[in-house]
């Protein structure tokens, strides 16, 4: 390569890392491509590429695309960032051995995540005792939460590449990935809404809970009460949202039901759909400074963040949703309409928000569907699973969740 050629792609280069200061990815990655379609004798534009590639890469035909070009940077000579990257794509093609390799390589000069991503690596391989050592070596705050899933994946996830069923594993629970994630890093516990599909949970971009939908949530949070004997002393839950849902749990409980914070005691706090880990926390304070123990559930939870144990101890959906009575957000006014073609709903407008004041009458209507869709015939398995994996934190008894009755 001549030394012009090198100056024209390193001015490609240089432009590709305006665009991306700039948070302009499309463009930066047409410099970034420009620069090395000239095959340019040092290493950023290939690295860059590559950086941009994984992370924007939604296949896996883009992920080998971007470990081409990670491996022709580091042609030129190591480099920790480098490497560390070369793992983030190998862990994402789930190429463990590999990633781990890499991380490891890594650990000496790269960034303080280096360590914990390697211990991630050795927890999808099932070296467990690596990886807590690995991890307890980090001084990182990501390594917390880690460690404590460790248990959790300890006896519930199978190592990579093992035969499902051996003389040591039961078969892997068909489970989908939303309720393992939230069982091992929230301990929150899943109860499912669609009532179909098996024990998978579909994680559309938006779903309407209708008013079965949120009958099936609440038989199971029924049968959940029943069978651990949970002794609460109300139900909470106010507004025109999460009032109704409340309320109809207080009759179909023969507990009383409490729009405002009052008194001390184990409340349920019951509500429609919460949006973050926030929103969670902004509905639980005022009950907890009044003296409550306070468990939340939740029908819909669409924050699309990881698991936190900061979220409801109990969900129906996790995924965008809203209820009947309730919705406000954009997609949760969603109307077919064809002649929309671009903009982020295209075939759809956005109505006017809605939401039914008449809180008796969304109460009597979540009612009568708890009393006609009784025949739940998943709530069996979905409970069972949680008496197999009872790491969770409404099962647990500290301050701020429902202790199990006792004579």
């Amino acid at each position: 390569m001549s030394e012009l050629t090198d100056r024209i792609a390193r001015k490609h280069y240089e432009r590709g890392r305006m665009f991306e200061l700039q948070d302009k990815t499309d463009e930066a990655i047409a410099a970034y491509r420009e620069a090395c379609a000239l095959g340019p004798e040092f290493p950023e534009p290939w690295f860059c590429l590559g950086r941009l590639e994984a992370t924007s890469g939604r296949d896996e035909d883009a992920l080998q695309d971007a470990l081409a070009m990670l491996d022709r940077a580091l042609g030129f000579g190591d480099d920790p960032e480098i490497v560390e990257w070369r793992g983030y794509v190998n862990g994402r093609l789930r190429r463990y051995d590999a990633a781990l390799e890499d991380y490891l390589a890594a650990i000496p000069g790269g960034a303080p995540g280096v360590r914990v991503n390697a211990g991630r690596m050795l927890m999808a391989l099932g070296r467990y005792d690596e990886a807590e050592q690995l991890l307890r070596e980090a001084e990182e705050p990501a390594a917390a939460p880690l460690l404590d899933a460790l248990p959790r994946y300890r006896e519930f996830i199978e190592p990579a590449g093992s035969e499902r069923g051996g003389p040591h594993r039961p078969p892997r629970d068909p489970v989908e990935e939303a309720r393992a994630m939230r069982y091992l890093f929230g301990s929150t516990l899943v109860l499912g809404t669609l009532g179909d599909g098996g024990l998978e949970l579909r994680l559309p971009r938006y779903q309407l809970l209708s008013y079965r939908h949120c009958a099936l949530t609440l038989g199971r949070m029924m049968r959940l009460v029943r069978e651990r004997d949970w002794r609460f002393d109300a139900i909470g839950g106010g507004g025109p949202h999460h009032g109704p849902v409340a309320a109809a749990l207080a009759e179909l409980l023969e507990l009383p039901w409490h729009d405002k914070p009052a008194g001390a005691g184990r409340v349920l706090l019951v509500h429609g759909v919460v949006r973050t880990v926030d929103e969670a926390q902004q509905l639980r304070r005022p009950w907890v400074s009044a003296g409550a123990r306070v468990t939340q559930l939740a029908l819909g939870y669409a924050h699309r963040g990881d698991p936190s144990p900061q979220e409801p101890e109990l969900i129906g959906l996790p995924a965008p949703s809203a209820v009947e009575w309730y919705r406000v957000e954009p997609w949760a006014r969603l109307e077919a309409d064809d002649t929309v073609t671009s903009g982020e709903f295209p075939g759809f407008r956005v109505g006017p928000a809605f939401f039914d004041s008449n809180q008796p009458r969304v109460t009597q209507a979540l009612v009568e569907a708890c009393r006609k869709y009784r025949g739940d015939a998943l709530a069996g398995a979905v409970l069972d699973y949680y008496r197999r994996h009872p790491q969770v934190r409404a099962f647990a008894s500290p301050e701020g969740a429902p202790s199990p009755g006792s004579s």
